[in-house]
């Protein structure tokens, strides 16, 4: 009996560890809606969501947007901040075929891969909101603790953000 079981066991192990077939890579490849290339660093996180030499340019080029902020451990987007920046972005002059960056940051607590992790959720909740509005999101980056704007604990809510700046 024991055997027997150990058998099954090594039959199902070597079942599940062999290779996926690459068809079978390019049939999931295809559900996709876009490409995703993701350029990962020790630092921070890129992901290009649309190729943007393909995206109309508008003649708002480079410009920085107002910043988001964001609750202590919280990646869910205020509807205020939201409306806030949409009137930003109004202000500047972009249009909904400017590619757009969106750039993910958290304070220094917490530990370095929570922090990183949450940066990119809030970088994530905001592309989905531009996206549902028809705005064009190019590239998503998590920066986690990087570049912070203050370190007086008193202002560390000043360092829980997402930057959305054009291309």
């Amino acid at each position: 009996m024991k055997n027997r079981n150990q058998t099954i066991f090594f039959a199902m192990t070597a079942i599940l560890l062999l290779p996926v077939a690459p068809w079978a890579m390019e049939i999931r490849q295809e559900l996709y809606e876009f490409q995703m290339h993701i350029t990962k660093t020790t630092t921070s996180t890129t992901f290009v969501i649309k190729d943007s030499t393909k995206v109309n340019k508008s003649p708002a080029e480079n410009v920085h947007l107002a910043m988001i902020p964001f609750e202590l451990g919280s990646a869910v987007l205020s509807p205020i901040a939201a409306q806030r920046f949409l009137a930003d972005m109004q202000n500047h002059g972009i249009t909904h075929h400017t590619p757009l960056v969106i750039t993910g940051y958290s304070c220094e607590l917490g530990s370095e891969q929570y922090n990183f992790m949450l940066s990119r959720q809030r970088g994530l909740a905001v592309v989905h909101f531009l996206q549902s509005q028809g705005y064009t999101v190019t590239t998503l980056q998590a920066k986690g603790e990087m570049n912070p704007i203050t370190t007086n604990p008193e202002e560390l809510f000043k360092n829980r953000r997402v930057e959305i700046t054009t291309k």
